[in-house]
């Protein structure tokens, strides 16, 4: 085999010594001839030296490719190693190596598969995306933490007119026409190690000497095997189906909650809470131990805040879907609930009797939140109200059914509150039982549906999905308009509440509400509702109070 190539190194070695020669003869004029001898002679060396070691290398060379030759068939003429061998020995050893690279990406993948991968190895190139449901999104590649950062408000407006009887202030007084933001809420929810889940809800239209109240404000672990997860901090009790109940505020198909969950539940308190979902999401537990700082005794706080010995309440909550289908286009949900708590003391003294009460305002709010001075804008009158009696527990019982089928909605819930050792007119009498609930109807005229959380066992947040078509009103290309239509629902809802249970009284109510909701996007919803609601059966001194009230809500959430 030549080398042409190694040949051809000699005339420039011999050119390198000429220069070497010259340079060093140049650069030591004036020194003797002895040493400019010994410095060519040892240069001369070192350069049949190398030449020496290139001729072993061409020698070597030529006996690993003759080898490899003579194991090939070779043609009449012999073997030799022309320009097509060389490429096919570089063809194979390309792809030898390639192959030895795949195998131990192949081993590495294996072993990276076996071990599992790492929770929050991976945190660089982390994704900021806006989702239509729920606002700016932060996330990091598996989603080992995620971020969401979100606000909502609900501005509304109330008309009223009433009998004229119940106009004084001793009675249910005058409810006057207003506008006020009936909610304004920054929140902060997302997941830390894959593993923790936090909300906070900020409520920033009450205010408790000078700080905000929560909506929510928690932190948990999922994903734990059998109980699910576990969740401390300020939160929803896991009692009633309906909007501002275990489900969100936001989800509300009318402006306020049902008059028997006004009357007889703590929608939000401080405490711990467990919950899971079992048989493929079609059924869920929920229990909760919590303070009672959401109470009408302490003056129905949000403040995350209570002190009071043997304040406990217990809340435990099941759920079924018997009926899922069409991707929860179709489904039924069934839940009941019980809660047992301890009634609170109007003070701090021991001595103070516990005490229970139970009340309920219009279907329509007429005040806001408090301002953190004691003023609270508007009439907060109750249209039906027991008044404070001394009692020292209370227990409830909450049946729930909510069947969708396409753009038709049933849904129905009742209860039944009993207050214990009721200590009335000088003498215990016992247990006195109070009851509410109502029938719901609602459908969409654009063919929407309402959704369902099944991790929950809940209303989902969003009540739809999103529209089939959101709403705009624009010019188009040609100068005409273009315009989408967004989803329409209509509803229409009987509420019922007793509370009377001799000596006992407190009255009883019945309402009925008629309302048109037009979701104009995800994010955009628009409310207006007509409510018709009578008291009747008052306690002496008290006239029976009729109102007819038309509302209009603006939400707007991300």
């Amino acid at each position: 085999m030549k080398f042409p190539g190694i040949k051809g190194l000699r005339p420039h070695l011999a050119g390198v010594c000429v220069v070497l020669t010259l340079a060093v003869g140049n650069g030591r004029a004036g020194d003797n001839d002895a040493d400019l001898r010994s410095l060519l002679e040892q240069q001369s060396k070192q350069i049949a030296e190398q030449q020496k070691q290139l001729e072993d290398l061409k020698k070597r060379l030529d006996a690993a490719e003759l080898t490899k030759v003579e194991a090939q068939p070779t043609s009449a003429h012999g073997a030799s190693l022309n320009e097509g061998t060389v490429q096919k020995i570089v063809t194979e050893y390309l792809e030898e190596k390639d192959r030895k690279e795949k195998e131990e990406a192949k081993s590495q993948q294996k072993t990276a598969e076996d071990e599992g991968y790492k929770v929050g190895t991976i945190l660089n190139n982390a994704t900021v995306r806006w989702d239509p449901a729920n606002g700016f999104r932060l996330e990091t590649p598996n989603k080992d933490f995620t971020f969401h950062a979100g606000y909502r408000f609900q501005l509304d407006q109330a008309l009223w007119t009433q009998t004229s009887a119940s106009l004084k202030a001793a009675q249910l007084g005058d409810l006057q026409d207003g506008t006020f933001f009936r909610r304004s809420r920054p929140s902060f929810d997302g997941t830390m190690w894959e593993v923790v889940e936090f909300n906070v809800e900020l409520a920033l239209e009450q205010v408790t000497n000078g700080v905000p109240n929560f909506d929510e404000a928690w932190v948990g672990l999922k994903s734990i095997p059998v109980i699910g997860a576990v969740q401390v901090g300020h939160m929803k009790v896991p009692q009633g189906l309906e909007g501002d109940m275990y489900s969100s505020s936001k989800a509300m198909t009318f402006l306020e909650r049902s008059a028997y969950t006004d009357a007889f539940y703590e929608n939000f308190a401080t405490g711990v809470r467990l919950t899971n979902s079992f048989l493929d999401q079609r059924a869920t537990y929920a229990a909760m131990a919590y303070f009672q700082d959401n109470n009408p005794i302490n003056g129905n706080n949000n403040s995350g805040v209570f002190f009071g010995d043997g304040v406990a309440g217990y809340t435990g909550r099941i759920t079924a879907l018997p009926l899922w289908e069409n991707d929860g286009r179709c489904f039924l949900h069934l839940g009941a609930s019980a809660t047992w708590r301890n009634n609170s003391r109007p003070g701090q003294d021991l001595a103070d009797p516990r005490q229970d009460r139970f009340r309920a305002r219009p279907q329509l709010r007429d005040a806001i939140g408090d301002y953190g001075n004691g003023v609270l804008p508007g009439n907060s009158s109750r249209m039906v109200d027991t008044g404070a009696f001394n009692s020292t527990s209370t227990g409830i019982v909450g049946l729930e059914l909510l069947y969708v089928i396409g753009p038709f909605s049933f849904q129905s819930e009742y209860a039944w509150a009993t207050a214990h050792s009721i200590f009335f007119g000088g003498r215990n009498i016992g247990e006195r039982g109070f009851e509410g609930g109502y029938v719901q109807l609602s459908y969409f005229l654009t063919g929407e549906n309402r959704i369902y959380d099944r991790r929950w066992g809940r209303e989902g947040s969003t009540y739809i999905a999103r529209p089939y078509t959101p709403f705009w009103f624009v010019r188009d290309a040609e100068g005409g308009t273009s315009w989408g239509r967004g989803a329409w629902e209509l509803a229409a809802r009987w509420n019922t509440l007793n509370l009377n249970d001799a000596p006992i009284e407190g009255g009883e109510l019945q309402g009925l509400e008629l309302g048109i909701n037009w979701y104009l996007n995800t994010n955009l919803k628009i409310q207006f509702m007509y409510l018709n609601e009578k008291s009747f059966g008052q306690p002496a001194g008290k006239v029976p109070a009729n109102v007819d009230a038309f509302g209009i809500r603006t939400q707007v959430f991300f």
